[in-house]
């Protein structure tokens, strides 16, 4: 056999914590639903400052990992 057929990855799946967080900032809008309206514009709030810290999250991981091409094209402008 070769040796493409013979390693296997026996590491655990990694999960991005930029994905993470930008989900989790979904769950103040959900609440936000469920809750009187004195506390949805400080919850709609605080659901953007979550958005925005899985953004640089984002970028940040983006422009230190030098494997991840894709999501370096997603983030950097053809420009650069």
């Amino acid at each position: 056999m070769s040796e493409n057929f013979k390693r296997i990855d026996t590491q655990t799946p990694k999960t991005e914590r930029w994905l993470v967080v930008m989900a989790c900032s979904f769950l103040p809008v959900i609440a936000a639903l469920f809750l009187p309206q004195a506390v949805r514009i400080p919850l709609v709030a605080v659901a953007g400052a979550i958005f925005i810290a899985g953004v640089v999250l984002m970028v940040r991981q983006s422009r230190q990992s030098p494997g991840n091409e894709n999501l370096r094209r997603l983030v950097h402008s053809d420009s650069e």
